[in-house]
This record gives C-alpha cells, structure tokens and sequence, in this order.
C-alpha cells in the first residue's frame, strides 16, 4: 500500500516533510457524522453526505464491502480487536489525501490535526479512496493492520521485527513484481510496520505487490507466512 502514511511522533518518514508545522484549523469531531459500518464506527464529514450524486455516498458503499470482506475472513477474536478501531472518512480532511492509521494523539495536534483521530484509520479524501481502492484492494485491511499491530501486538513486537531484519537482509523484496507489470522494491522494505501490513495484505487479501496473495506469500517468505499464522489467529 504506497505510499499510505503510518504517522510515528519521533519518526521522520518520507511523506511527512510535506506536511505542514500546523494545519490552519483541525476539522472538529462535530463536522463528522457517526455511521455504523459491518460493526465498524465510521465518522463521516458531513460535507460528504450532502451530496447525493459525490463520491460520499459511493466511498461509504465501498467502505462497507471492504469492511464485510475484512470480517469474512479475519479470524473472530482478531476481528474484534479491529472493530473497536474508529474509522474517518473526509474530503481533504488529513495530513494527505491518503488513507493512514494515526498513532499519536501529540502528532495530530502538534500539526493542527484532530487528536481525536488518534488511535484510528483516517481516509482523508473520499475521492481519491474510490480511485486508489481499484488498484490497492486491500488499502483498508493494510491501515487496520497497522492499528493491530499499534494496539494489540505493540509496533515493538520482536518476533516481527526479527523477520523484517531477516527478509531484508535475504534481499527477498528488493526487486518484484508490481500490479501495473513494473518491478519494483517492495515497500515492505520500509520498516517493521510496513513490513507487518503489507505481508498482511498478501495473507489475508490482494496485495499490490508480489507476493499478491495467501500461497504466493508461504512460498516467497514462509517465516512471516508461518508468523503471520500465529498473529492473525
């Protein structure tokens, strides 16, 4: 899922040198409306739900089915960890027009962002979740599973870490297979975070990199398939 932003207090990723020192005013939590989605709550800037024919009602329909997909095939005890991650859906309403999970509530607010965001899944633009979702289809499990591994694993889970540091130095991601045909580096390759999300993907869903899914991920990396089994059961 590139380049959707994890967004660490101390950790300087690519992304966020575009990212404004204070936003001009945080969109308050009052602007959104409260939906229930597949067991998921789901704040939705009004703005979206005012046009009948926009891209609010469309993202909400596509929330929905990935948010069913997610619960068909996520095991009952993980997936509850899930759904108690609040989702957002806006127009131009985070630090990018890009879906992310958002760790710290002292990030959001030191950039003049909602820290009541913090702790859940913020799509920012609802039409660019409609464009985007077509070629990355498992973008809202990518998120969510950031979120997993924030809230219930720890983001400084050692055995994730230990096989991050082992494929990277196998040079496993280096160069694959991309949906659009190139070959590219994985993004898996970013950090552990990354790492985790983006085996998830291939484990759970569609990744948009190779390996794309469930047995191409056992045989490309068979000890974060293995890890993954154990995580996600």
């Amino acid at each position: 899922m590139r380049p959707l932003l994890l967004l660490l207090p101390a950790t300087a990723l690519a992304a966020c040198a575009s990212v404004p020192d204070v936003a001009t005013q945080p969109i308050p939590t009052s602007q959104y409306e409260v939906r229930i989605l597949e067991g998921w709550t789901v704040y939705v800037n009004r703005s979206l739900l005012r046009e009948e024919s926009g891209a609010g009602p469309e993202a909400l329909k596509v929330l929905a089915a990935k948010l069913h997909e997610i619960a068909r095939v996520v095991p009952a005890k993980p997936c509850a960890e899930l759904r108690k991650v609040p989702l957002w859906l806006g127009v131009d309403d985070g630090p990018n027009d890009r879906a992310q999970y958002h760790p710290s509530p002292d990030w959001l607010r030191k950039h003049g962002f909602n820290p009541e965001k913090a702790k859940g899944v913020e799509i920012g633009n609802a039409k660019r979740f409609l464009q985007t979702a077509i070629d990355q289809p498992s973008m809202v499990l990518h998120e969510l599973a950031h979120a997993y591994h924030d809230r219930v694993l720890r983001f400084d889970h050692p055995e994730i870490r230990k096989a991050y540091d082992n494929a990277k130095a196998e040079g496993r991601y280096e160069r694959v297979l991309r949906i659009s045909g190139l070959k590219e580096r994985h993004y898996a390759l970013t950090d552990p975070m990354e790492y985790f999300a983006e085996g998830t993907e291939a484990f759970l869903g569609t990744n948009d990199f190779y390996p794309f899914v469930r047995a191409e991920l056992r045989q490309h990396d068979p000890k974060l398939f293995q890890l993954l089994e154990e995580l996600w059961r």
